[in-house]
Order: structure tokens, then C-alpha cells, then sequence
């Protein structure tokens, strides 16, 4: 399986847990090779945030809507998992 390299970037609507946030797309890449929804659910790769409602995972949680929430991000993507949400490094 070949992984993607599409960059999109958007401003940061909700954080859903410590690994997990929606995105309201403004901009794509020229060379993207799919296309996307102008909101998305990004899971942030090589991040394994605990678990809600774990307090740990709502600390988790806390944290990310605290860097994120609001801002407006770059978002590398790698691939899309079983749920529809979209792998990515997050700058």
C-alpha cells in the first residue's frame, strides 16, 4: 500500500479526545491525489493518546484542545483507517 503525501490545511473545530480533532478544510495541496470533505476527523499518526473516560484520557484530551482548538494547522496525511478518519502529522 502506497501512502499518501496530500497536505491540506484548516482551522481546528473540536478536539474529540487526546489523538483526535475535526478540521474545517480551507486550502489542499496543488498535487494532492484525492480529494476531500471540507470537515474532516483527523487522527494525529504515531500518537496513542489514553483511552476515554479514563482520567488520563480526558487529561489527554484537556491538553490537545489547549494546542489546538482554534488554531490553523498543516496536516500531512498518510492514509485514511477504518473509520474514516484521516492519519496525519499535524505542524
Amino acid at each position: 500500500m502506497t501512502k499518501l503525501r496530500d497536505v491540506i490545511w484548516g482551522d481546528v473545530t473540536n478536539v474529540m479526545d487526546g489523538d483526535t480533532f475535526n478540521i474545517h478544510i480551507t486550502h489542499v495541496g496543488r498535487l494532492n491525489r484525492l480529494t476531500y470533505n471540507e470537515y474532516e476527523r483527523i487522527r494525529i499518526a504515531r500518537l496513542d493518546a489514553p483511552e476515554l473516560p479514563s482520567a488520563y484520557g480526558f487529561l489527554a484530551k484537556r491538553q490537545l484542545k489547549h494546542q489546538l482548538k482554534g488554531r490553523h494547522v498543516k496536516c500531512v496525511i498518510h492514509s485514511r483507517d477504518r473509520f474514516g478518519r484521516l492519519i496525519c502529522t499535524v505542524e
